[in-house]
């Protein structure tokens, strides 16, 4: 999987959709969507992956890499 990785990284740079999707300020609104429609705990997580490099999740057991959570 990481060979897949880095094979995408060097065709060039990411698209700017990409990017913005990708982007901290995509993974706050989107786990502000989460939150608003659920009322339920949601992480924002840094992930290290540069195609995913933030990622939100609901899984209370999820705790690494954590670098925002939204509680109720």
């Amino acid at each position: 999987m990481e060979f897949l990785m880095i094979n995408a990284l060097d065709r060039g740079p990411l698209s700017p959709k990409r990017s913005e999707l990708c982007s901290r300020e995509n993974a706050v609104r989107v786990a502000g969507r989460i939150f608003d429609d659920r009322a339920m705990k949601v992480s924002i997580l840094h992930t290290g992956d540069p195609l995913q490099p933030f990622r939100v999740s609901t899984d209370p057991s999820c705790h690494a890499g954590v670098i925002a959570e939204m509680v109720a």
